[in-house]
């Protein structure tokens, strides 16, 4: 059937979302519904002329692999860094004296500034909570959208994440990576009667000659004759003051040209149902052949027989018995010859999901070793541990443009009477420069010894500052236990100074 006979079947509502994108959503709502256990028995039914109800069971791999991904992209907390542009010579930087030129001091507090604002939206929004299942929406869907909206009750910028299938989106022809349309749609209603739509477009505006980004929100009903009409008008057509749409798509895994990334749940889905059939069938292998089947000989009739500890049957045999013979009751007890088949099967079954979804099987309590050190750890999860360093590409890539959103966001909003944040840090970001970095880390068991030799090292080097191995760390202020340490420091000099109680006497005499 062509996309023109599809939409001749559409409703208003479904016309206006597009044949090509109710199939994508209702594929992205079937991998939600496997995420949740129903995958390969969602649609059984049992066959006619079975006498017995078969086992259908489900372990449900889809979720324990997601999570498990999830788990290892964001179980640890980012931290939020804006590093300041060197403006000094470096060189005259490192030399002993040195003392920054007021440029430079800008130049810190600037960054300085744009650091403490980011953090501030992040803790406000628990980010951290977010962004661990928002990685599970990317993984399941292959696609999550991070929103920024000003709360003009609070005052505050609001950060949510949504799942695919909520989203319709469009980018510019030319311009791949300019987001010109974002509609976030729903059903208010368990009948899909009642649409909520709320829309962020992009356009061109000749007066200020920049693009200006409009929103609108409304809700619509469709009723009986299937006709559409506008029952609430949550927020009329306007400008936003924005000359970019407060939107961040995070794919997952994809290919040049396309417009949603590869969900994982569709690399293993065809093995993950193999495993549950094969699963359910050596259930009832077991059911059946571990109980033996009683077989009565040259018995008139089976009543009264009952099968117990101590029990005793007292057989009476039929009037067709020869003489000579004894009506009789024998056991018939199976012999399963498929068990090592079967959980051969089953093993290699297993080993190419963990394969496919790159996530290691590994049991540390089966390893006869005395102990296991950080780097052999490591070496364990090398497959997840690549998958997880290949995904955080795209979401620093991401969370950094977002964080960038987050500081254009609050410059357009500094003037609202109710904004909770620090205007004295926003009007000190007149540089137009919005450059930040995220910092993630595995959660892995890391030998602190090894880690702080290896910060001192590029320390010493040059290589990192000291607030950036303190982010690396884990310290949960970086800024903070910078400033303490500076001051513990110039505090010991002085002590360590002998003149110093004197200098400051001899100045006193000389003024």
């Amino acid at each position: 059937m062509s996309i023109m006979e599809i939409n001749s079947w559409l409703r208003p509502d479904q016309e206006w979302i597009g044949a090509d994108e109710l199939e994508r959503i209702n594929r992205v709502i079937k991998l939600y519904e496997r995420y949740e256990g129903q995958q390969v028995w969602r649609y059984y039914k049992k066959p006619g002329g079975l006498e017995y109800d078969p086992t259908l069971l489900t372990v449900n791999h889809d979720r324990l692999l997601i999570d498990t991904m999830a788990a290892w992209e964001f179980e640890m907390e980012p931290k939020w860094e804006v590093e300041p542009q060197v403006i000094d010579d470096p060189i005259d930087m490192v030399k002993p004296g040195y003392k920054q030129s007021d440029e430079q001091e800008r130049e810190n507090k600037r960054a300085a500034a744009k650091e403490r604002l980011i953090n501030r939206v992040h803790k406000d929004n628990r980010t951290h909570e977010k962004l661990l299942e928002a990685a599970k929406d990317r993984k399941i869907a292959g696609t999550v959208w991070a929103k920024l909206f000003y709360d003009k009750r609070l005052g505050r910028i609001r950060l949510s994440f949504r799942p695919d299938f909520e989203v319709i989106s469009k980018y510019n022809h030319d311009d791949e990576e300019l987001l010109e349309e974002v509609h976030f749609h729903h059903y208010l209603d368990d009948e899909s009667r009642i649409l909520w739509k709320q829309s962020f477009t992009l356009e061109w505006d000749e007066e200020k000659y920049d693009y200006e980004c409009w929103l609108h929100e409304a809700v619509y009903e469709i009723d009986e004759n299937n006709d559409i009409w506008l029952k609430d008008t949550k927020v009329e057509k306007s400008k936003m003051g924005l000359n970019f749409i407060p939107v961040v798509e995070i794919p997952n895994e994809r290919l040049t040209g396309m417009d949603r990334g590869f969900s994982e749940i569709e690399k293993w889905s065809e093995l993950t149902d193999e495993i549950n059939k094969k699963l359910s069938d050596y259930s009832d292998a077991i059911r059946f052949e571990m109980f033996a089947i009683t077989l009565l000989m040259g018995v008139d009739n089976d009543k009264g027989l009952k099968v117990a500890p101590g029990a005793m049957w007292n057989l009476q045999g039929d009037g067709g018995l020869l003489e000579g013979e004894r009506p009789d009751a024998k056991k018939l007890e199976s012999n399963f010859k498929f068990k090592d088949a079967t959980e051969s099967y089953l093993d290699r079954m297993y080993s190419n999901l963990y394969k496919i979804a790159e996530v290691p099987s590994v049991n540390t309590a089966e390893m006869k070793t005395g102990g296991v050190n950080d780097q052999a750890v490591k070496l364990m999860h090398r497959t997840i541990i690549s998958k997880t360093q290949r995904s955080w590409v795209v979401w620093k890539s991401r969370l950094q443009l977002l964080n960038e959103y987050i500081l254009r966001y609050m410059e357009a909003r500094v003037d609202d009477p109710r904004f909770s944040y620090d205007r004295k840090l926003v009007e000190q970001m007149d540089d137009d420069r919005y450059d930040n970095v995220v910092h993630l880390r595995l959660p892995l068991p890391e030998d602190q010894n090894e880690l702080v030799e290896r910060l001192t090292s590029e320390m010493s080097a040059d290589l990192e500052s000291i607030k950036g191995a303190l982010a690396r760390k884990g310290v949960e202020n970086p800024e903070a236990k910078l400033m303490e340490i500076l001051a513990e420091e110039k505090l010991m000099k002085q002590e360590e100074d002998p003149y110093n109680e004197r200098g400051s006497v001899l100045e006193n005499n000389e003024e």
